[in-house]
C-alpha cells in the first residue's frame, strides 16, 4: 500500500492514521489511543474509530477494536517513490532467502510455512508502489515445548510490551520483523483466506518438512555407516 503527503483518511493526514495503525498493530484501538496520537478531543476520536471501522480499517473482535488487514497493510504503507521493477523483484528474493535461513535456525518459535506475493507486483504493473506480501507462519514444536520456546523469546526481547496483546503475539510479530527486516519496499501480511481467493497472486515460497526430514534422516544414516566403518 501506498499513502501519499496529501491524501487524508477519517478527515486526517493519512500519515497520522498510519501512525495509529502502527502504534495498535497488536493491540486494541482506544478512545485514549486515538486521543494520544491525534491530539484531539474525546468527540473528534469518536468519530475517527467510526469513520475508520466504516472504511474497514479496524474491526471489533471479541468486543473491542482491533486493526483490521486493510489496518495492518496502512500500518505498513510507505509514503516513497514507487519501486522499479528490479528492485521488487530483489526484494522477494532477499525475504525468500531470510525465510530459508530462520527456517535452518531452531531458536525461533515459528517457521515460514508459506509466502505469498500479491497485488501489484503480481501483476507486472513496472513501477509498484510497495510489494504486498502475505505469510503463514506455523509452530516449530509441539505443546509444552511450543509453549517453553514463545516464553523464551518473549523474555529475550530486551524491551517491555506495550499490552498483553503484544505479549501474546511477539513470537509471530518478531518472525514478520525479521522477514522485513526493515525494508520500505515490503508489506507483509498474515496469509489470509481472501488473499488467496480474490487477489492476483504467486507462491513464492513453501516449507516442506518432509523433504527436511528425509535430508536428516539419510544424514544420519551416513554418519553412523561411517562410525560403523
Amino acid at each position: 500500500m501506498r499513502i501519499t503527503a496529501d491524501q487524508k483518511l477519517a478527515g486526517y493526514p493519512a500519515s497520522q492514521i498510519r501512525q495509529l495503525m502502527r502504534k495498535t498493530v497488536g493491540g486494541s484501538i482506544t478512545l485514549r489511543t486515538v486521543r494520544l496520537v491525534l491530539r484531539c478531543s474525546d468527540f473528534e476520536a469518536d468519530c475517527v474509530l467510526n469513520r475508520l471501522q466504516n472504511d474497514g480499517f479496524i474491526e471489533s473482535v471479541g468486543g473491542r477494536l482491533e486493526p483490521s488487514t486493510s489496518g495492518r497493510a496502512l500500518a505498513m504503507a510507505t509514503a516513497a517513490p514507487p519501486l522499479r521493477r528490479a528492485t521488487a523483484s530483489r526484494l522477494v528474493a532477499d525475504l525468500v532467502g531470510r525465510a530459508h535461513a530462520l527456517n535452518a535456525d531452531d531458536n525461533w518459535a515459528y517457521r515460514v510455512g508459506t509466502v505469498v506475493v500479491f497485488g501489484s507486483y503480481v501483476r507486472g504493473v513496472d513501477r509498484p508502489s510497495d510489494v504486498d506480501v502475505a505469510c503463514e507462519l506455523r509452530p516449530r514444536w509441539r505443546a509444552d515445548r511450543q509453549r517453553a520456546q514463545e516464553d523464551v523469546r518473549r523474555e529475550t526481547r530486551g524491551e517491555p510490551f506495550r499490552n498483553m496483546s503484544e505479549w501474546a503475539s511477539w513470537p509471530k510479530l518478531e518472525v514478520y520483523r525479521f522477514l522485513r527486516a526493515r525494508s520500505r519496499g515490503l508489506s507483509i501480511h498474515e496469509l489470509e483466506d481472501w488473499i488467496l481467493q480474490n487477489t492476483d497472486h504467486q507462491v513464492v515460497f513453501e516449507h516442506e518438512p518432509k523433504a527436511a526430514e528425509n535430508g536428516c534422516r539419510k544424514m544420519r544414516r551416513a554418519l553412523h555407516s561411517g562410525l560403523q566403518n
